[in-house]
């Protein structure tokens, strides 16, 4: 019954109540507590059905007529006792509205102010009152679209545009930095007034893009982002205002980021997490706040994950002697530290259902993978947009992974089989790749060539013809300069007039890595590779990068993920190996195979260091 989800009388029920918490959940018994939830599920909702039924306030001011076309969604309101009160502006006597509401923290009174993303209505209001509760950071958790809606307007300038005016104040980007899943933007706000003198202020925003409305992110992407804003609030002691939080409406996300770094705050002070506690606090505080179950147990989630990984990232300098450490076999389990985080990996992989992957199981599809078992999730595989003809389908067996500092910055894929090279080169032209890596040289019989090696023209599919433009060896690398030319073949496009530009992709292969082997021979040539690709992307306008290997899975989750551990050694002085192969498993949980491989992408990182960053360092700073 447990279960099923349905909650049964007498004994029973009084058995479910008494385990909704009523108090704190210590730490220690903070991953026991979850295993409990996650065997009998219907606490969760048990739970969050008694804390969303908390006594609701008045919203007068919220519903006036003046004031309702200032609300994104009439679902999430401020409370009249705790919204956000502007000065009021001359000659305008209903200018004290914005939709927004002030919202304790665990620990701190008014630590937060969630409000709605700003629309056009509303925008000027809402830099009146980031400047008026000297904010100290903006945390953005929405896209301004999502698939074909507004979710909220771009409140900042473009990167062409010097400076942008609401009102008295001047809005300006001094610095975007980008990241996978979130960019940080310094944000300079001057005030000024008819004659008075300036005065100006900087603030951070931190503006979460991989968060679709209605759905949760991944724990250990909202965790990093958590803590790249910690980090800085705990830095501008000067401006010691409220966290400004927004998604589209200031309800459900909002709420979920609240939740997670409120308990956060309070684990680090007091040893425990209040989840139910502060979920019932949230809905007293403001309407809508964390939407439903799913969102309540990605909280849960959250935090547990944060409990069992702990901190894993550590500065660059301490790389050596950290790997000797984690060498080291505990007396007790008989394990070392990598065999120890890889196993936490494991457990931590995502599955998917057939279902998730329908797409390649599909009956005109399953002849184009080379392992049934190896199928991509259609949530995260790139689809063919090139008509080839109508027995061509929209599937190849690929899938995005994500990069340090941009979302599907790589496409991992299989060798093509050989009637599957037309598809090979449709990901490549319709994605706009910008370099094509191939860590193997199989055997010619399995795994027949898709690119010219030789000086000339060759014909892949109906459509898609590869020019050899010019080709260099190195030791232990290939590479191959190609030109893909597109035949329109589609009646309704030639009709319409559409063009097929030619597209330029730069192909490497790696001649080192022989197969049957885990890793490499040489392990200069794969960071020299790598270096080779950066150099020939800064030419181009970085389009994704397409990782080749015999299944699609071996070798390419190494070479996805020494890149991202790359590029963040050199952007923040830190290493972080498992988060990053966690990172790249989220989509194809065979990435990274087995513990050889995952090693090695620490030795990877460390011949880096030691061989290649200050000199890459030095290239950098005098490109400035």
């Amino acid at each position: 019954m447990l279960n099923s989800g349905l909650l049964s009388l007498g004994n029973g029920s009084t058995r479910l109540i008494s385990a909704i918490p009523s108090k704190p959940i210590e730490l220690k018994n903070f991953i026991k507590h979850c295993e409990q939830r996650r065997k009998f599920p219907v606490l969760y909702k048990l739970e969050f059905q008694t804390a969303v039924k908390v006594e609701t306030h008045s919203c007068r001011h919220a519903l006036k007529p003046v004031n309702k076309e200032k609300n994104q969604n009439p679902k999430c309101t401020p409370y009249d006792y705790n919204r956000v009160v502007l000065e009021t502006l001359p000659d305008q006597s209903d200018s004290d509205y914005i939709n927004a509401s002030y919202i304790d923290s665990l620990l701190k009174p008014n630590a937060y102010i969630v409000t709605q993303g700003p629309t056009e209505f509303t925008v000027n209001e809402f830099w009146r009152m980031v400047w008026q509760e000297n904010a100290s950071c903006i945390v953005m958790l929405t896209k301004t679209f999502d698939f074909i809606k507004v979710m909220c307007i771009q409140y900042w300038p473009s990167p062409k545009v010097k400076s942008e005016s609401y009102g008295y104040l001047s809005i300006s980007v001094l610095h975007e930095e980008e990241l996978a899943n979130f960019h940080i933007r310094t944000i300079k706000v001057v005030f000024k007034e008819n004659t008075e003198e300036e005065e100006e202020r900087t603030l951070l925003q931190f503006h979460y893009t991989e968060w679709p409305c209605h759905t949760c992110p991944f724990s250990n992407a909202i965790l990093e982002f958590r803590r790249r804003m910690r980090a800085v609030v705990s830095a501008r002691t000067s401006q010691g205002g409220p966290i400004v939080v927004h998604c589209n409406d200031g309800g459900g996300r909002s709420g979920v980021f609240l939740a997670i770094d409120a308990n956060l705050e309070l684990a680090e002070e007091e040893d425990c997490f209040d989840v139910f506690g502060y979920l019932k606090m949230l809905r007293q505080s403001r309407k809508g706040m964390i939407e439903n179950l799913d969102q309540y147990k990605f909280i849960y989630d959250t935090l547990e994950e944060y409990l069992i990984c702990g901190i894993t990232w550590f500065p660059v300098k301490e790389l050596s002697q950290r790997l000797k450490q984690k060498s080291i076999k505990n007396p007790i389990t008989k394990i070392n530290e990598y065999q120890k985080e890889y196993q936490q990996i494991c457990k931590q992989t995502p599955r998917f259902t057939i279902g998730d992957c329908a797409g390649g199981h599909r009956g005109d599809n399953r002849e184009k993978n080379r392992d049934v078992l190896i199928v991509p999730p259609d949530n995260f595989r790139p689809y063919l947009t090139s008509f080839q003809g109508n027995s061509f389908t929209d599937y190849i067996n690929a899938v995005f992974v994500d990069g340090y500092t941009k979302p599907r910055e790589y496409i991992v894929t299989e060798w093509p089989l050989k009637h599957t090279p037309g598809d090979f080169w449709s990901l490549v032209y319709d994605y706009e790749c910008s370099a094509v890596v191939i860590l193997c040289v199989p055997p010619h019989g399995s795994f027949p060539p898709f690119w010219p090696e030789g000086r000339h023209s060759k014909k892949y599919g109906p459509v898609f013809t590869i020019d050899h433009i010019s080709h260099t060896h190195y030791t232990n690398i290939k590479t191959w300069l190609l030109r893909i030319n597109k035949k329109i073949v589609s009646l309704t496009e030639l009709m319409a007039g559409v063009k097929a530009p030619p597209r330029t992709v730069q192909l490497f292969q790696l001649t080192c890595w022989p197969m049957g082997h885990r890793v490499p021979t040489s392990t200069n040539s794969l960071v020299e590779l790598m270096n080779m690709v950066e150099r020939w992307r800064q030419r181009t306008d970085y389009g994704p990068v397409v990782v080749v290997s015999p299944d699609g899975r071996g070798r390419c989750g190494v070479y996805c993920a020494a890149n991202a551990c790359i590029e963040q050694v050199i952007q923040h002085g830190e290493v972080d190996i498992f988060q990053a192969v966690k990172a790249v498993r989220r989509h194809r949980p065979q990435l990274i195979e087995n513990m050889t491989e995952y090693k090695y992408c620490y030795d990877l990182v460390l011949h880096y260091v030691l061989h290649y960053l200050n000199k890459d360092i030095k290239e950098m700073k005098d490109k400035k």
